[in-house]
Protein backbone atom coordinates (compact mmCIF):
# COMPACT_ATOMS: atom_id res chain seq x y z
CA UNK A 1 0.00 0.00 0.00
CA UNK A 2 2.57 2.37 0.78
CA UNK A 3 4.03 1.48 -2.54
CA UNK A 4 0.57 2.50 -4.34
CA UNK A 5 0.45 5.75 -2.62
CA UNK A 6 3.78 7.19 -2.96
CA UNK A 7 3.65 6.37 -6.97
CA UNK A 8 0.29 7.79 -6.81
CA UNK A 9 1.35 11.48 -5.27
CA UNK A 10 4.79 11.53 -7.78
CA UNK A 11 2.36 11.57 -10.41
CA UNK A 12 0.28 14.94 -8.94
CA UNK A 13 0.75 17.54 -11.51
CA UNK A 14 1.38 15.32 -14.72
CA UNK A 15 -0.60 15.34 -17.43
CA UNK A 16 -1.86 12.00 -19.02
CA UNK A 17 -1.37 11.03 -22.43
CA UNK A 18 -5.13 10.81 -23.02
CA UNK A 19 -4.85 14.95 -21.53
CA UNK A 20 -2.03 15.84 -23.91
CA UNK A 21 -3.33 14.20 -26.91
CA UNK A 22 -6.64 16.33 -26.80
CA UNK A 23 -4.71 18.95 -25.98
CA UNK A 24 -2.81 18.97 -29.18
CA UNK A 25 -5.08 17.95 -31.25
CA UNK A 26 -7.39 21.18 -29.92
CA UNK A 27 -3.69 23.26 -30.67
CA UNK A 28 -3.54 22.35 -34.32
CA UNK A 29 -7.57 23.29 -35.17
CA UNK A 30 -7.15 20.53 -38.13
CA UNK A 31 -7.46 16.59 -38.04
CA UNK A 32 -4.14 15.14 -37.54
CA UNK A 33 -2.73 11.99 -38.28
CA UNK A 34 -1.85 8.62 -35.79
CA UNK A 35 1.58 9.61 -36.60
CA UNK A 36 1.61 13.53 -36.43
CA UNK A 37 0.10 12.98 -32.49
CA UNK A 38 2.72 10.70 -31.93
CA UNK A 39 5.70 13.19 -33.08
CA UNK A 40 3.86 16.19 -31.57
CA UNK A 41 3.63 14.15 -28.01
CA UNK A 42 7.16 12.64 -28.46
CA UNK A 43 5.94 8.85 -28.12
CA UNK A 44 5.47 5.97 -30.10
CA UNK A 45 2.86 5.30 -32.92
CA UNK A 46 1.73 2.32 -31.37
CA UNK A 47 1.18 4.19 -27.72
CA UNK A 48 -0.52 6.95 -29.93
CA UNK A 49 -2.95 4.51 -31.31
CA UNK A 50 -4.25 3.03 -28.44
CA UNK A 51 -4.80 6.57 -26.72
CA UNK A 52 -6.35 7.83 -29.44
CA UNK A 53 -8.75 4.54 -29.61
CA UNK A 54 -9.44 4.22 -26.29
CA UNK A 55 -10.69 8.84 -26.27
CA UNK A 56 -12.57 7.50 -29.57
CA UNK A 57 -14.69 4.51 -27.49
CA UNK A 58 -15.44 7.25 -24.74
CA UNK A 59 -16.84 9.62 -27.15
CA UNK A 60 -14.25 12.06 -27.10
CA UNK A 61 -12.59 11.47 -30.46
CA UNK A 62 -13.60 10.90 -34.34
CA UNK A 63 -12.02 9.43 -36.79
CA UNK A 64 -11.39 8.37 -40.10
CA UNK A 65 -9.67 6.24 -42.42
CA UNK A 66 -8.47 7.31 -45.66
CA UNK A 67 -6.09 5.66 -48.17
CA UNK A 68 -2.63 7.20 -47.60
CA UNK A 69 -1.10 9.78 -50.31
CA UNK A 70 1.48 7.27 -50.93
CA UNK A 71 1.96 3.37 -51.19
CA UNK A 72 -0.90 1.35 -50.50
CA UNK A 73 -1.73 1.67 -47.10
CA UNK A 74 -4.07 3.77 -45.03
CA UNK A 75 -4.45 6.56 -42.41
CA UNK A 76 -6.37 7.68 -39.97
CA UNK A 77 -7.41 11.24 -39.42
CA UNK A 78 -8.43 11.77 -35.82
CA UNK A 79 -10.21 14.96 -33.88
CA UNK A 80 -12.08 16.20 -31.39
CA UNK A 81 -15.39 15.37 -30.64
CA UNK A 82 -18.12 18.40 -30.69
CA UNK A 83 -19.07 16.84 -27.04
CA UNK A 84 -15.48 16.85 -26.03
Amino acid sequence: MKLERKYESNLEGIKSIDELTISVLKKHKKPMTTYEIAKALGISWSTANIHCHKLKAEGKLISKEEKARLGIGKRVLWWISKEE
